[in-house]
């Protein structure tokens, strides 16, 4: 194998990790907002504390997607 595709191959695999660590912040994000299944409660997270994680883990996902994308499509 060349170079080249190793390169490719390593690229595309920490791209899709990224990407999938994002959309899984992203999931957690609506469940928090949500309190689907009284998920706030088993995480312990204090109402006053909310809005900043939500703000967090939001930024989080959503620059992990972005990476992750433009990792998938370099050339």
């Amino acid at each position: 194998m060349t170079q080249m595709k190793v390169k490719r191959i390593i690229t595309v695999i920490v791209g899709l990790t990224q990407g999938a660590i994002g959309i899984l912040a992203l999931f957690l994000v609506g469940l928090l907002y949500l309190n689907f299944l009284d998920f706030q409660t088993m995480l312990n997270v204090s109402i006053e504390l909310l809005p900043l994680s939500l703000l967090i883990l939001s930024v989080f996902g959503l620059f992990s997607v972005i990476s992750g994308f433009f990792l998938l499509h370099e050339h």
